[in-house]
């Protein structure tokens, strides 16, 4: 009878273990010799790790971008061009980190930072497409793929432009760039409890979460969608348009009657009332990096522009 019940509790035990694999579906992260080379920048990549505990690595396997839970998969990277690696961490540096002040960023950086020439994501859609051999429009599935400015795993933050698409780079897109990079940095951060996102954040984002929609985001309090979202990206993103906006512009958007549009249903009155989600959610984040940091968001939008 023991026997019976050792063999029941050891095939539980590798049914559980089967199940905790499914959760991790790439390969576990490898450790490279560091430095990846003898330039001035990799001596400046080895100060960093020392003052912070964060390499920078412009040489990596696609497992360790894609090391993360299954929603990260249909994301993707290309390594860095190596021509690009400094000009890479300079912007980084200097348009990302330093706003925040190194008492804030030294104490939430992930393991690794990666320098990517490219990132992107694939999603199959179904839509109208042109087809050569037919000559005619035929509605069928296709994949559609968008390049990403930044993306964040377990352990890491990613940047998407080490190549030489950093030097075309709009002045509007290098800011929407460092919008990309604070949501990572901020993102990735609450992600692993490094900062704890607000209780009343968490409840503005379920009360909405289940309901919405590509094209119905603002009327959910949410700035862009994402079919993936959690809070902490949700968080992200708010960060990503206080730090890169400044505050009459962001105001006069996210706040305005077309954007912040969110409502229920009242039953006493039988109409829609006004819920403001957006401006909740957004004082929440405002007042949180303020009480908690000494940091206010919209004077590091306002120096952005």
């Amino acid at each position: 009878m023991k026997n019976i019940l050792f063999l029941l509790l050891l095939m539980a035990g590798v049914i559980v273990a089967c199940d905790e694999d499914k959760l991790t579906p790439s390969a576990p992260q490898e450790f490279y010799e560091f430095p990846q080379g003898d330039s001035d920048y990799d001596r400046e990549f080895v100060a960093f790790y020392e003052k912070y505990n964060t390499q920078f690595l412009y040489k990596y396997k696609e497992s360790d971008f894609r090391w993360n839970v299954t929603s990260y998969i249909p994301f993707y990277s290309v390594p860095a061009d190596e021509a690009y690696v400094e000009k890479a961490y300079r912007f980084i540096k200097d348009r990302c980190l330093n706003p925040w002040g190194e008492n804030f960023y030294k104490n939430i950086l992930p393991m690794r930072i990666l320098l990517a020439s490219r990132i992107y994501s694939v999603e199959q859609k179904y839509g109208s497409v042109w087809d050569e051999g037919t000559q005619q429009w035929e509605y069928k599935s296709y994949n559609d793929t968008t390049n990403h400015a930044s993306a964040y795993g377990l352990n890491h933050i990613a940047f998407g432009y080490t190549s030489e698409q950093l030097d075309e780079l709009t002045p509007e897109e290098q800011l929407n760039t460092v919008g990309e990079l604070n949501k990572s940095l901020i993102g990735y951060a609450a992600s692993r409890n490094k900062i704890e996102i607000p209780a009343e954040f968490v409840e503005w984002y379920d009360k909405y979460r289940n309901n919405v929609w590509d094209g119905g985001e603002y009327g959910c309090g949410f700035l862009e969608y994402y079919k993936d979202m959690d809070a902490a990206y949700d968080f992200g993103l708010y960060v990503k348009y206080l730090t890169t906006m400044s505050e009459e512009a962001f105001k006069a958007w996210a706040l305005s009657d077309e954007v912040d549009s969110s409502k229920d249903w009242d039953q006493a009155s039988g109409t829609y009332k006004r819920t403001y989600a957006i401006k909740n959610k957004y004082e929440i984040v405002l007042e949180y990096f303020k009480t908690q940091f000494n940091i206010d968001l919209h004077a590091i939008g306002n120096q952005a522009n």
